[in-house]
C-alpha cells in the first residue's frame, strides 16, 4: 500500500511517500480503507524525535476516518463492512489496574495510533474495533478526520475537567488551533460566553463565526488579562482553556475570577513559567491538566457529533503524497482549524 512514513527523525524532508506492507488484522481488530487523516502538533514532535524514541519506520497520521473493509471474527462489535467510522487515537489494554477500575484514561499500557502504532497517512490501517465510531452520513470523510483528537481533548478538558456551566465566561486561548476551534464550539454549545485569542484578525473573525462572543489579538493587545477584565466588567472569567503554555501563563491566572478554573492541555510556547503564589492564596484558583482521556468521554463527544452539534473545522486539504507540504503549513501556524490529508 502507499503510505507516508519516517525512517529517521528530522525536518519535513524525512517524510517518505512510498510503499509499505499492508497491515494484518489481529484478533479484536478491524481494518479501514483510509479516506482522510488529519495533522496535529504531535506529528511535528514525532517527526523531529523530540518526544519519541520508538521503533522506526513509522507510518504517521493520528486522526483517521475511513470505511471498514475487514472485521476480525472474534471482534465484539456491531460494526459492518462498509461502515464509515473515525478512530479514537488511544488504544487501551483493558487488563491493567486502571482499566479494571474503569479508569482507562490512566491505562499504563496504552498506545497511540500514528505514534506508537502505524497511523492513517496510508491506504489502510488496523485498530481495535472498540476504537471505531460511526459518524453521520451527511459528514464527509475529510470533515470527520478533523475531529478525533482535538474534539476529544476539548470535550475532556471543558466538560470533564473544568465542568463548564451555561452561565460561565470562558477564555479559550489560540482560537485558530484545532483544539481552540473545537473548544469554542463546545463552550458555545453549553451556553457559555466565549472570549478567545489569536495572532491574526482573520482568525478572530472565523472564531466569531463559530460562536465566540469576543476576540483578542494578542499581537496588538499584549496585556491580555487587562482586556479580559474589561470584557467581563472587572470580574474575570470562570474558566480558562489553554493550549499555549508559558507565554500566556500569567495572563491566564490574572484573567480568572476568584474560584476560577484553569485547564491546560498544550505547551507549544514553552514548559517553564514563574508563578506568583499569592494569586492562588488570595482567590483561590483551581489549576488542572488534561491528562489522559477515556473511551467513555470519546463516546460522549461522538453523541454530539451524531446530533450535528459539533463539526470538524478544515482549513486545507492535501493529497497523500504532499504530507511534507502540509507539515510546512503546520509549522507556519497560518491556518485555522485542521489540515487534512486525503488518501
Amino acid at each position: 500500500m502507499k503510505a507516508v512514513y519516517i525512517a529517521k527523525h528530522g525536518g519535513p524532508e524525512v517524510l517518505t511517500y512510498g510503499d509499505r506492507p499492508n497491515p494484518e488484522v489481529a484478533p479484536g481488530e478491524i481494518m479501514l480503507r483510509v479516506r482522510a487523516s488529519a495533522l496535529n502538533r504531535l506529528d511535528l514532535n514525532l517527526r523531529d524525535g523530540k518526544n519519541y524514541r520508538g521503533a522506526l519506520p513509522r507510518v504517521m497520521g493520528c486522526d483517521i476516518a475511513g470505511e471498514v473493509v475487514t472485521i476480525s471474527p472474534n471482534a465484539h462489535t456491531d460494526l459492518k463492512v462498509g461502515d464509515r467510522v473515525i478512530l479514537d487515537n488511544r488504544t487501551k489494554c483493558g487488563v491493567c489496574e486502571s482499566c479494571r477500575m474503569g479508569l482507562d484514561q490512566n491505562c499504563t499500557n496504552g498506545k497511540r495510533l500514528g505514534v506508537d502504532l502505524d497511523g492513517g497517512h496510508a491506504e489502510y490501517v488496523t485498530a481495535p474495533a472498540a476504537n471505531a465510531h460511526k459518524f453521520p452520513q451527511t459528514m464527509s470523510f475529510t470533515e470527520a478526520a478533523a475531529l478525533p483528537i482535538v474534539a476529544h481533548t476539548a470535550w475532556h478538558c471543558l466538560i470533564t475537567q473544568a465542568q463548564i456551566r451555561p452561565w460561565d465566561d470562558v477564555l479559550i486561548q489560540a482560537a485558530g488551533s484545532g483544539v481552540g476551534s473545537m473548544g469554542i464550539q463546545i463552550a458555545k454549545m453549553m451556553g457559555c460566553r466565549v472570549i478567545t485569542t489569536a495572532g491574526s484578525d482573520w482568525k478572530l473573525l472565523k472564531a466569531k463565526e463559530l460562536g465566540a462572543y469576543e476576540g483578542i489579538n494578542y499581537r496588538t493587545t499584549p496585556d491580555l488579562s487587562k482586556r479580559v477584565l474589561e470584557l467581563t466588567g472587572g470580574k474575570g472569567v470562570d474558566v480558562v482553556f489553554d493550549c499555549v503554555g508559558a507565554d500566556v501563563w500569567e495572563h491566564n491566572l490574572k484573567s480568572l475570577k476568584p474560584g476560577g478554573r484553569l485547564v491546560i492541555t498544550g505547551v507549544t510556547s514553552g514548559t517553564k513559567a514563574s508563578m506568583d503564589l499569592s494569586l492562588l492564596q488570595g482567590r483561590p484558583l483551581h489549576l488542572m491538566g488534561s491528562g489522559g482521556r477515556s473511551r467513555r468521554t470519546f463516546a460522549d463527544m461522538m453523541k454530539m457529533v451524531r446530533q450535528g452539534s459539533l463539526h470538524g473545522v478544515v482549513d486545507r486539504v492535501f493529497p497523500l503524497d504532499s504530507v511534507a507540504e502540509a507539515h510546512k503549513v503546520l509549522e507556519s501556524r497560518e491556518y485555522f482549524g485542521k489540515l487534512v490529508v486525503e488518501s
